[in-house]
């Protein structure tokens, strides 16, 4: 690191942005290009949104020197949503959120952040860990605030404490200006979630892999008919589709005109037309240009776009480590109605990018009345198998490997 740099760096760290310019906010010089916006009540929001889960790191620490610099780049081209959470990078997101935009006007941008469920155990956490966030990131009001992460670990917690009308409370005080959930667990539960209360929004996992394999249509469909906007989170599932295979990325390469497999798959997440913005989890400056050309000039995706996206899924399916193509043949003779293609999927996507937490995550919204561990063994699904794949073996080995994460995240 340059000397300047490391000065730079520790000043940062210490007393937070505001000491290089001064007392004064930032100024914000508009570039000629900014990305495209879609309506919210009567907010213009940026159709890219800044998730503040994967910052640039250096020496494990957060490179304050590089997110300055591309916080300012996103303000400057109009993305100006930036979204956080209590736990993310070790809990110093919501730190790292606050040094940096303290620099602006409040005005000038929108800040989400979350309740996290999973830490409540009684009503006082839900407003003394709400204090906290403000505090750290400084700020007097959330544009958008959400109950973090219900699932079927969560679901209690959040009914049993009425978070949402224990967070009602700092909407009327108007510290909370939209309030809404974020979502990781079964299509019938988030019927249960979603006509609940009068949620401003949802935040959902949506992307071109899960839309059919991991009920992610399913779930989009459930909020749209209950009038719920959405924001889009795992656009690019944790990074996945961007990490493509030479097949994968052939598809990609052979369209007109040719684009990155970001460009793909964050233009086919804000093409759904019930979509606020689309969060990016992005982690340098070169990620930021390259998401931001895209939202420049902004277009949906189209119908041969489309066709691609799930061509490389099919790719994607083939070349995983269990040779699954989700034909789904298996689910016309399984008596304990598992549902196999996707418990398959969540065990691919594990091989191929070594994520356990994400493993995890993405296994927990599976039905728990179709999962792995639910196989009888009858062998009905093999005969039935295109692929000659063992699935009673297989399944038992996805099981197996979901076990062994949660014994390895207990101890």
């Amino acid at each position: 690191m340059k000397r300047r740099d490391f000065i730079l760096s520790s000043l940062l760290a210490v007393c937070g942005t505001t000491l290089l310019t001064g007392c004064r906010k930032k100024e914000i010089i508009k570039a000629q290009g900014q990305v495209a916006k879609r309506k919210f009540h009567n907010l213009e929001i940026p159709l890219l949104g800044f998730g503040l889960m994967r910052l640039p790191m250096i020496n494990s620490k957060i490179d304050m020197i590089e997110l300055d610099k591309m916080v300012e780049y996103a303000m400057s081209h109009g993305a100006n949503y930036f979204d956080t959470a209590y736990m993310y990078v070790d809990s110093e997101s919501e730190n790292a959120a606050g040094k940096i935009l303290s620099n602006y006007d409040r005005k000038s941008y929108f800040l989400a952040d979350k309740s996290p469920v999973i830490h409540m155990r009684k009503k006082e956490d839900i407003h003394r860990i709400f204090q906290e966030q403000l505090k750290k990131c400084r700020t007097d009001y959330f544009d958008f605030y959400m109950v973090h992460n219900i699932n079927r670990i969560t679901f209690d917690t959040y009914r049993n404490l009425d978070m949402f009308n224990e967070l009602m409370k700092y909407k009327e005080e108007g510290k909370i200006k939209y309030l809404g959930f974020s979502f990781h667990g079964t299509p019938e539960m988030l019927k249960e979630v979603a006509p609940e209360h009068p949620w401003d929004f949802a935040q959902l996992q949506i992307n071109y892999f899960d839309w059919d394999i991991i009920n992610a249509k399913e779930q989009y469909d459930i909020v749209q008919k209950e009038n719920i906007p959405v924001i889009v989170m795992e656009p690019l599932r944790g990074g996945g589709l961007c990490q493509l295979s030479d097949k994968a990325l052939s598809v990609i390469n052979g369209m007109n005109p040719p684009q990155t497999p970001a460009s793909l798959g964050l233009r086919w997440a804000a093409s759904r037309n019930n979509v606020i913005t689309v969060l990016s989890g992005m982690s340098n400056l070169k990620q930021m240009k390259e998401n931001i050309a895209t939202f420049e000039n902004y277009s949906p995706v189209s119908e041969e776009e489309e066709l691609a996206a799930k061509e490389i899924v099919k790719i994607i399916q083939e070349q995983g480590e269990i040779n699954c193509t989700a034909c789904k043949y298996c689910l016309e003779v399984c008596p304990k109605n598992i549902n196999i293609p996707a418990a398959f999927s969540v065990y691919n996507n594990y091989k191929k990018n070594n994520e356990s937490s994400f493993f995890a995550m993405y296994y927990s919204t599976i039905d728990e009345n179709q999962r792995p561990d639910k196989c009888i063994k009858c062998n009905l699904c093999n005969t039935n198998c295109p692929q000659g794949l063992n699935i009673p073996k297989l399944l038992s080995k996805v099981d197996q490997t979901y076990k062994d994460i949660l014994s390895k995240k207990s101890t």
